[in-house]
C-alpha cells in the first residue's frame, strides 16, 4: 500500500470482512488465558508445538 486510496481500499475491506470473514467468538484479540502458539496451514490443519 503506497497511495491513500490503497490505505482506503484495506480500512474498507476490513470493515466488510473483519480479517478475511473468519468467525471468531469474540470481536477482541483474546484466544484464553493460556498462550498458546499455532499455525493454521494451507490444508486447513492446525500446526501445535508440543
Amino acid at each position: 500500500m503506497n497511495t491513500r486510496q490503497e490505505i482506503q481500499e484495506a480500512y474498507d475491506d476490513y470493515s466488510k470482512t473483519q480479517f478475511g470473514g473468519r468467525n471468531w467468538d469474540q470481536a477482541g484479540p483474546i484466544h484464553g488465558r493460556e498462550i498458546k502458539k499455532f499455525a493454521q496451514l494451507i490444508d486447513g490443519s492446525l500446526d501445535e508445538p508440543m
